[in-house]
């Protein structure tokens, strides 16, 4: 995420048996420098996902990718 975006940009991993990080590098930003973009993500993430029926968890995965992004 750049500090230069207007809006937050999403990056979708479909296949949670094999999660991979798209773009680790532009992943962590200083929030000094984004955070309006990343203000506006986070108002926006409970209304992008209200009428998903899809009930099925992804909180594995998402660690995953979240932990390959730490190392």
């Amino acid at each position: 995420m750049k500090s230069s975006l207007t809006q937050p940009q999403m990056m979708v991993v479909s296949d949670l048996d094999d999660v991979f990080v798209p773009l680790p590098d532009d992943l962590l930003v200083n929030l000094a420098d984004s955070r309006s973009v990343v203000d506006v993500f986070l108002d926006t993430l409970p209304s992008m996902f209200q009428d998903n029926v899809n009930v099925e968890s992804a909180f594995g995965p998402a660690l995953k990718a979240a932990f390959s992004v730490m190392v």
